[in-house]
């Protein structure tokens, strides 16, 4: 018996596991192979594709399914396969032209399962391109052949704002989940697609009790699963919102996050549902 069967621990990747150098540091590094081979199930739950969640196996290797797209899939590593998704009917097309036409400013990535594509370029999609290691793959949204899974709209902050409001006032607020992923990108989703039914979605693929379940974020995408986990915690560096709804605060992501997380469960300063 290790001491941490039958716990799931699930952690955001950018501003969260991730340093703003966006590496894994070496406490982190450790307390999670400690994690794990006391027994428990340790996971990413990431907004990013999961060719781009890939890039973190170099520093750590999760031990079960990753929930990406921002809660519209789990993906298997050790498969290489997706394990449940949820994706865009076809007509979210209609919003994505609703916010071309209304914004020339605004940059749109269209995901796939397997592709990311680039449909519309500005500095902000070159720069998510190169940040993680996306092959060129320019296309025009409307010719893109596969399901969507999510769009990336993308600007520079002080103009994220105005989108958002535009999108608040139209008549697809309803029919899809819009959330800011960072202070560049809002993202649309299939409605009901969130970091928190993502993780509920992995509780059961994994047996795990919702009780055992512990979420670690910062942004306002990581507040689904900040409210939905056994235990909600927030990084130090997080929104107010993920903080006001989080359990336990803890350290920034600069100053070993995940690692103090790890520690205060060992010592019984955080206690599980």
């Amino acid at each position: 018996m290790g001491k941490f069967d039958g716990i799931l621990l699930c952690t955001d990747l950018d501003d969260t596991l991730l340093t703003t150098d966006k590496r894994v540091s070496e406490k982190n590094k450790e307390a999670i192979e400690y994690f794990k081979s006391e027994g428990g199930l340790f996971t990413f739950v990431t907004g990013r594709v999961p060719f781009g969640a890939r890039l973190i196996l170099e520093y750590v290797m999760p031990n079960a399914p990753i929930v990406c797209f921002n809660g519209g899939g789990i993906y298997d590593f050790g498969k290489n396969k997706m394990l449940w998704s949820r994706t865009l009917t076809s007509d979210a097309l209609d919003a994505v032209e609703y916010v071309d036409k209304l914004f020339d400013f605004v940059g749109i990535e269209i995901c796939t399962e397997e592709k990311v594509y680039f449909s519309k370029i500005n500095d902000k999609v070159r720069e998510h391109q190169i940040f993680e290691h996306l092959p060129d793959n320019d296309l025009d949204y409307h010719d893109i052949p596969e399901v969507w899974q999510k769009v990336l709209f993308m600007s520079e902050e002080h103009e994220l704002p105005a989108v958002r409001e535009a999108i608040s006032a139209s008549p697809f607020a309803d029919k899809y989940t819009f959330v800011q992923s960072s202070p560049w990108y809002y993202e649309l989703l299939p409605k009901n697609a969130d970091k928190g039914e993502g993780l509920l979605q992995l509780t059961e693929i994994c047996g795990i009790k919702h009780s055992k379940t512990i979420a670690v974020g910062d942004n306002e995408n990581d507040l689904p699963m900040i409210k939905k986990a056994g235990t909600g915690i927030a990084v130090a560096n997080a929104v107010k919102s993920v903080k006001k709804a989080a359990a336990y605060i803890t350290s920034d992501n600069n100053s070993d996050a995940i690692a103090a997380v790890i520690g205060a469960l060992e010592s019984g300063e955080i206690i599980l549902k």
